[in-house]
């Protein structure tokens, strides 16, 4: 019996225009009442996920975060937030360091804020674009999971520009790195090879490749937060669309992945599900549930 059910929000349990469709939230409202648990399992830390957790009615319900690839658990209930593990400025070092050998946006996120390094071409490829998209003249120079530009100040209202890692002045959460996706294809394959062994890091959109501390995974943090309920792994459906998910799908008993994931994504699933603007997880809710 399905006692729990884990999903990713960018590519899969919202659709494109970052909302949740009526369909899925009814539905998801519905297993609640059955007596299921919710976890909304994301690259976010918890001021980008509070507003769909309010939207579901998840504190009602023992429902939980699971912020920032699995780093952060967060009791929607209580409020107690357990931070597993974060980076220092060792790891500042060593990463700034490492990418910057390509020209490419770095970013350093803690819990409200960001770090934020762009190299001077892309700084000029972003005024371009802000001027071209009549953007205007203090919309951030932060880059985002599908494009150049995007507005981060929401989850993270406080943004730190800055021109080296030595004027990161607290621990962090995570390192992501971004630009066009040819770029960060070739970026995500080589630092695969060079830092797999003290990194855990994977591609959460082709444009964005996410890095955490080693052993810091979705999947991690999912076996973490079950144990922690007494819920068997068994009992656990999960939800993906990103490199960041592949973990968490084959840890949960059943792992399905969105009909938009990468084609890794779909291979390390048990099953996969209609695209996020199709109602995946409605979809997969109906054949498992009677609801």
């Amino acid at each position: 019996m399905i006692q729990m059910i884990v999903m990713d929000m960018d590519g899969t349990l919202l659709t494109s225009d970052n909302r949740i469709s009526s369909r899925t939230k009814e539905l998801l409202l519905r297993v609640q009442k059955q007596g299921v648990r919710l976890v909304l399992a994301s690259g976010r830390s918890y001021c980008k996920l509070m507003e769909y957790a309010e939207e579901l009615h998840m504190d009602a319900y023992g429902g939980y975060l699971l912020e920032v690839n699995g780093l952060i658990l967060y009791d929607l209930a209580s409020g107690n937030r357990h931070i597993r593990k974060q980076m220092g400025r060792s790891e500042m070092e060593e990463l700034f360091t490492y990418f910057r050998q390509w020209d490419v946006e770095i970013m350093a996120q803690f819990d409200d804020g960001l770090f934020d390094y762009n190299p001077e071409s892309v700084l000029k490829e972003k005024a371009e674009y802000r001027k071209k998209h009549k953007l205007s003249d203090d919309y951030p120079w932060t880059g985002g999971a599908f494009a150049l530009l995007a507005d981060n100040r929401k989850g993270y209202p406080k943004i730190h520009y800055i021109n080296t890692w030595e004027e990161i002045d607290r621990s962090i959460n995570k390192v992501s790195v971004a630009y066009h996706e040819d770029v960060m294809a070739e970026v995500s394959a080589q630092a695969k090879r060079d830092l797999q062994d003290r990194y855990w890091l994977g591609l959460t959109t082709p444009k964005w490749l996410e890095l955490m501390p080693l052993g810091i995974t979705k999947g991690s943090g999912l076996t973490a937060l079950a144990e922690m309920l007494d819920i068997p792994m068994h009992d656990v459906m999960a939800f993906g669309d990103g490199e960041n998910d592949i973990e968490m799908l084959q840890a949960a008993g059943i792992g399905i992945a969105m009909g938009n994931a990468m084609p890794e994504v779909k291979a390390a699933a048990d099953e996969v599900s209609s695209g996020n603007n199709e109602d995946g997880i409605a979809e997969a809710l109906q054949k498992y549930f009677t609801v």
